[in-house]
C-alpha cells in the first residue's frame, strides 16, 4: 500500500472519530431551583435539577442523576429511557433546611456514568444557598451574641494569614446565618487594654466577659495536607494535588468559662491546584528566610511592591516580655491610611500582618511611596518606607496566591476545601449553639443587670490626633465596634456628672457630621470623618441609628 493511500486512510479515520465525537450526546445540568425559593430552618425544600441533552444525538438508557448536599450524597434518582438530543428532564428532592450556608450540587450522569458524552467535563452544576436561623423558633439561639477568636494554626501547612483568616471566614457565615457575631477586632481591643495573653482561654473568657459576649469560639486547623504531583521550571509549575482539611472549634461559656460543646470537619477535594508558584520549592527555601519578615526587627518581604499586591509585614519581639502591638500605614508625607490590628507577640515570638493597599474607606491606593509604623500602644517603636510602583511585570501575585483569604487563594483547590470544610464546620457550630443556648442565656441572666453591657448611646470627642483621626470616649466595653457610625452633635445646656463624667442631659442644637469607627478598644474608639466638618474636643457623639 502506497504512502498517499495510508496517509488518506488516517485522515478519514481522524475525520470519522472527530465526527463521531460531535455526535454523542452531551448532558448538562442546565438550572437548580429551590421550593421555597428562600427557604427557612426546619422548612421541607424541593430542589428540582433540570437536565438537558446538548449533544448532536440521543442519549440511550437509564442514567442517573446524583444530588450532593454540602458534597455529600443525598440522592441519586434516574432517568429511566434516556434523553434525546435538545431535550430536557427535570429530577426532584426534597430536604429539610438546616440553619448555615450549604452548596447544593447536581452532577448528571452519575456515579455510574454511562452515557459515552462529547464532554465529559460539563456534568456538574452548584449553588450556594444561605439559611437564616428562624428566630421564632429557636428564640434562644437568636439572643445569643457570639465573637470567634483567632484560629490556631496547628497543621503547619506554610500559608500566610492562615489564623486571621480562618476565624474572619467563620464570622462572615455565621452573620450570613443570621446569627449575632461580634467582630474579633473588639474582642482583641478589649485584651489589647487589660494586657490579656490571647493564647491563654481563661484569658479570652475575661475578654468576653468585659465586651458582653456569651460564647467564645475558639477553633484549629489541625490538618492541611496536600498531596501533589507537578512539572515545574523554577518555581513556577503546572500540578494537580489532592487535598485534606481539618478544623475543629470549641464552644466556651463566657458566663461560666464552661466548655459547652466541641465539633470538628473535614474536608477532601482532588483537581488541579490553580497555584502557579511551586509551594514545595518556595517553602523549602524562603519560609521564613526569604519572606524575612521574621528575623528581627520591624520586617518587610520586599522594599517594593507591584500595584494591588498583598504587602508582608513582620516583627519579632526582642522580650523579655509578650505584648501587644499594631502596624499603622502611612503615606509617604505621614498622613494616616489604615490599621492593620493588633497582635499580642510573646517574647521572641514574630508577628505579621498583610495589607491589601486599601486605606480605611476600601479605596485602592496609588503608586508612591508609604510608611509602615510598629505601634505598642504608648510609643512607636519602629518604622520602615516601601515603594508601590505602577503595575507591570507578571500578573500573578506569588503572595496572594498563598495567603488565605485573598481572592486568588480562594479560587485555588486549597482555598475551595477549606471553603467547604467551613460550611461543613458551620453547619455543626450552629447545631451546638441551639442545644447550648438555654443554658448559655439562663447563665446570663444571673449577671446583676449593672454589669451587663448595653449599646452605647452617647459620648464625647477625647481627642483629636494630628492626622485627623478623632477619638471618643466609649469603647468595646460599652458595646461599640468597627464599623459603627456616630453622629457628631451641636449642642447646648450640657450637664455631666462631675464624679462619673457620664453624660446627664442636654439640648440637641443639630448635626454637625458624622464619624465611622475604624479601630476599638476598651474604652475608647478611633474613628475618621465621613463629612467634611470641624470637630472639637468635648463635642457629644452619639450613635446613628440605621
Amino acid at each position: 500500500m502506497s504512502k498517499s493511500c495510508i496517509l488518506l486512510i488516517s485522515l478519514l479515520i481522524v475525520l470519522f472519530s472527530s465526527v463521531a465525537v460531535l455526535a454523542d450526546p452531551d448532558l448538562v445540568v442546565t438550572e437548580i431551583i429551590l421550593a421555597p425559593q428562600n427557604p427557612l430552618a426546619g422548612e421541607t425544600v424541593t430542589v428540582t435539577a433540570t437536565v438537558k441533552n446538548v449533544g448532536e444525538s440521543n442519549a440511550e438508557g437509564r442514567f442517573s442523576v446524583r444530588f450532593l448536599m454540602n458534597e455529600s450524597r443525598v440522592d441519586a434518582p434516574s432517568i429511566p429511557f434516556g434523553l434525546d438530543a435538545g431535550r430536557s428532564r427535570t429530577v426532584s428532592f426534597e430536604w429539610t433546611a438546616e440553619p448555615g450556608v450549604h452548596t447544593i450540587g447536581v452532577e448528571a450522569d452519575q456515579p455510574f456514568n454511562r452515557i459515552d458524552e462529547s464532554n465529559e467535563e460539563n456534568n456538574t452544576l452548584v449553588i450556594t444557598v444561605v439559611v437564616p436561623i428562624d428566630r421564632a423558633a429557636t428564640p434562644y439561639l437568636a439572643d445569643l451574641k457570639v465573637v470567634v477568636a483567632r484560629f490556631d494554626d496547628q497543621s503547619r501547612s506554610g500559608f500566610f494569614n492562615v489564623e486571621e483568616g480562618i476565624a474572619d471566614q467563620l464570622t462572615e457565615r455565621l452573620l450570613r446565618s443570621g446569627v449575632r457575631v461580634l467582630e474579633r477586632s473588639a474582642l482583641e481591643a478589649v485584651l489589647q487594654e487589660r494586657g490579656l495573653n490571647p493564647a491563654i482561654t481563661e484569658n479570652l473568657v475575661t475578654a468576653g466577659q468585659i465586651l458582653g459576649t456569651d460564647l467564645l469560639i475558639v477553633g484549629s486547623i489541625t490538618r492541611v495536607s496536600i498531596q501533589q504531583v507537578a512539572v515545574s521550571l523554577g518555581f513556577f509549575s503546572v500540578r494537580s494535588a489532592s487535598v485534606e482539611v481539618e478544623v475543629s472549634a470549641r464552644l466556651v461559656n463566657v458566663h461560666t468559662s464552661e466548655v459547652m460543646s466541641s465539633v470538628s470537619a473535614t474536608g477532601t477535594a482532588d483537581g488541579a491546584t490553580g497555584f502557579s508558584v511551586d509551594l514545595g520549592k518556595l517553602f523549602s527555601l524562603a519560609r521564613p528566610a526569604a519572606a524575612n519578615v521574621c528575623l528581627g526587627g520591624l520586617r518587610m518581604d520586599r522594599s517594593d511592591y507591584r500595584l494591588g499586591e498583598t504587602v508582608r509585614i513582620g516583627y519579632r519581639n526582642p522580650g523579655p516580655f509578650g505584648g501587644w502591638y499594631t502596624i499603622e500605614i502611612r503615606t509617604g508625607g505621614g498622613a494616616f491610611l489604615r490599621q492593620l490590628g493588633w497582635q499580642f507577640i510573646a517574647a521572641g515570638g514574630c508577628g505579621e500582618w498583610f495589607w491589601d493597599q486599601r486605606d480605611t474607606s476600601n479605596m485602592r491606593m496609588s503608586p508612591g511611596t508609604y510608611i509602615a509604623k510598629l505601634w505598642d500602644g504608648s510609643s512607636y517603636i519602629a518604622a520602615v518606607s516601601f515603594l508601590i510602583r505602577p503595575d507591570g511585570g507578571l500578573t500573578v501575585s506569588v503572595i496572594d496566591e498563598i495567603t488565605v483569604g485573598s481572592g486568588l487563594f480562594g479560587e485555588t483547590i486549597v482555598g475551595k476545601t477549606i471553603d467547604s470544610t467551613l460550611d461543613r464546620l458551620l453547619t455543626r457550630l450552629i447545631h451546638g449553639m441551639k442545644d447550648v443556648a438555654p443554658a448559655v442565656v439562663g447563665a446570663r441572666s444571673l449577671i446583676p443587670p449593672t454589669m451587663q453591657v448595653q449599646r452605647p448611646m452617647d459620648g464625647q470627642i477625647a481627642t483629636i490626633f494630628p492626622d485627623g483621626r478623632v477619638v471618643i470616649n466609649i469603647g468595646a466595653a460599652a458595646g461599640v465596634v468597627r464599623g459603627d457610625f456616630f453622629q457628631v452633635l451641636e449642642t447646648e445646656n450640657l450637664v455631666i456628672d462631675p464624679s462619673s463624667g457620664e453624660i446627664l442631659s442636654y439640648d440637641l442644637v443639630g448635626v454637625k457630621g458624622e464619624i465611622v469607627i475604624t479601630e476599638v478598644r476598651a474604652r475608647v474608639s478611633y474613628g475618621v470623618k465621613t463629612t467634611d466638618f470641624t470637630p472639637l474636643i468635648g463635642a457629644i457623639v452619639r450613635l446613628a441609628t440605621p
